[in-house]
């Protein structure tokens, strides 16, 4: 089986329809309970990958959900709350399984999911590579977690993990939005 590569550039007002359908979704989180919105974000992700008919470059786009609920639900990376409700809020979009392209039409249902996903994925960029780098750093971090000594230094490792990591997202974000402002960005 061969590769190819297909590339596609959305125009501003394509941008815009994108993000006016985000902004819409965020409002509609609000009203919406948080377990339903993440049940039916793993939901997705589990229908994608099970479908033999989604193509491969879906299933990669989409498979970030698996980290942003995670960001939500991790107990030991305990994100902010903003954080929390911003991820929430860009997750809501893929509840609806009628939005854009509805999700039943075989290999192109999934299509808008995967475009959403890489606007939110842009967006929460920073929080995304704090959250993997925390996992992998927690991965490795005690091999006997059983014992008390060693759950307890777990847990003095997991916190100045996450204090370091959560300074280095704000610097992170604080550095983009400079730019932004310096350069006349549109984004978000």
């Amino acid at each position: 089986m061969s590769k190819f590569k297909v590339t596609f550039t959305l125009e501003e007002a394509d941008a815009n329809y994108f993000r006016s359908l985000y902004r819409k979704a965020k409002k509609g989180a609000k009203g919406q309970d948080p377990d339903s919105v993440i049940r039916e974000a793993r939901a997705i992700v589990k229908t994608v990958r099970s479908n033999k008919k989604t193509p491969a470059f879906v299933i990669e786009a989409i498979s970030v959900l698996d980290d942003l609920t995670d960001i939500i639900r991790d107990e030991d990376y305990r994100a902010p709350t903003r954080v929390r409700d911003a991820v929430l809020a860009g997750i809501a979009y893929f509840s609806n399984p009628e939005d854009l392209i509805p999700d039943h039409i075989p290999g192109l249902g999934f299509l808008d999911d995967a475009i959403m996903v890489k606007f939110i994925e842009d967006e929460f960029k920073h929080e995304l590579w704090g959250y993997r780098r925390f996992k992998k750093a927690r991965d490795v971090a005690e091999q006997r977690p059983w014992s008390d000594p060693a759950r307890e230094r777990l847990r003095e490792r997991l916190v100045a993990d996450r204090k370091k990591i959560r300074g280095e997202i704000e610097r992170r974000e604080a550095k983009e939005a400079t730019k932004r402002k310096s350069s006349g960005y549109l984004g978000w």
